[in-house]
């Protein structure tokens, strides 16, 4: 993605932050192996479904479920699954664009 597309797409996500109208997971007040889980079964799922973009709520609190989402979230963009995701202003929250299935 080139510099003006990843504006572009910083400046969606933030709008989207604050609609309904994206899939939602929320990993608030779980342990991180179980958010670990949902994680990977949320993303898996919404990317065999052709979804173009989810949010994924993880609140600040201790940081624990922020961190392992981001590691997760990289390693998916690594593999061709994410094709890239912003963390919101609000700071508990990444907006992640997902890859087209092939």
């Amino acid at each position: 993605m080139n510099s003006r597309d990843k504006d572009l797409w910083n400046m969606a996500a933030e709008n989207l932050s604050n609609s309904n109208q994206l899939p939602e997971l929320d990993l608030h007040g779980l342990a991180v192996h179980v958010a670990v889980v949902e994680l990977e079964s949320f993303l898996n799922t919404q990317f065999m479904a052709g979804q173009e973009a989810v949010k994924v709520v993880c609140g600040i609190g201790t940081g624990k479920v922020l961190e392992v989402a981001r590691k997760i979230l990289k390693e998916y963009q690594q593999h061709g699954l994410v094709e890239g995701f912003t963390q919101t202003d609000f700071g508990g929250v990444f907006i992640v664009r997902l890859n087209e299935k092939d």
